[in-house]
């Protein structure tokens, strides 16, 4: 008995093949060398600081930030020998916060200027970027907003993810008053510490 393979049964297996090789993709949940949902970069989310220390040597105490009066305020720490690359979109800085000695967050900023010849910003091209490609890995946004203020037209863009217990913020000011624009990326786990 001979069997015969058409065409039809080389583009199932065609397409069996690549939905497969896109389950394996690394690049479908990964933030930098981890999924959201384990932590950011090399540093799992509730890593004390000891723990972050011995995995990024350079990471250094830039100061206190007080979110609610009546908690524990946040550590800041910065990374001496940070790329400052996010998804491959580069920021003037990023952020690794800690509360009870606990990992729970990151804050990346990008800012960048308005001048007489600019259509498009590198901050609002990074935004329109990093939506994409947050699309593109965890869905359409649980929330979204765009806001338009009206002296210069200055836009306002917001989107926020939500995967398992770790929450993912995206803000674009436009320049309201001045020439620059920022950036805003935060992520990290809901409720502050694991």
């Amino acid at each position: 008995m001979k069997l015969r393979y058409g065409y039809e049964s080389s583009l199932v297996g065609v397409w069996v093949l690549s939905l497969f090789l896109s389950y394996l993709s690394p690049a479908q949940t990964a933030v930098g060398d981890m999924g959201a949902t384990e932590g950011f970069e090399n540093l799992e989310w509730g890593a004390s600081i000891a723990q972050a220390l011995h995995v990024y040597p350079d990471l250094y105490f830039h100061g206190y930030i007080l979110t609610r009066e009546k908690e524990t305020p946040s550590r800041i720490y910065y990374r001496k020998n940070d790329t400052d690359k996010i998804y491959g979109v580069p920021f003037d800085s990023v952020e690794y916060w800690f509360k009870d000695d606990r990992f729970y967050r990151i804050v990346a900023v990008l800012d960048s200027n308005i001048g007489p010849r600019t259509l498009m910003t590198q901050a609002e091209r990074s935004y329109d970027t990093l939506m994409d490609l947050m699309k593109r890995r965890y869905g359409k946004p649980k929330e979204y907003k765009v806001s338009y203020v009206t002296e210069y037209l200055a836009v306002v863009k917001e989107a926020k993810w939500r995967i398992r217990d770790v929450s993912i913020f995206l803000k674009y000011n436009g320049a309201a008053k001045g020439d620059s624009d920022r950036l805003i990326l935060t992520m990290g786990k809901q409720g502050g510490t694991s």
